[in-house]
């Protein structure tokens, strides 16, 4: 008696897609929009991005 394959045998893995990036990271908190100290990124205005 022959099992039939699993659905996942036979599917071609396809790669993952990643959303576009709306806008520019800031390059100074690291898009966290907090300084080391905890104060609001001065660079970004603690958005997180320019």
């Amino acid at each position: 008696m022959d099992t039939p394959a699993s659905p996942q045998a036979d599917t071609p893995e396809r790669p993952v897609l990643v959303p576009p990036v709306a806008g520019w990271a800031c390059c100074h908190c690291g898009t966290t929009g907090l300084t080391g100290e905890g104060d609001t990124c001065p660079h970004c205005d603690g958005t997180g991005h320019t």
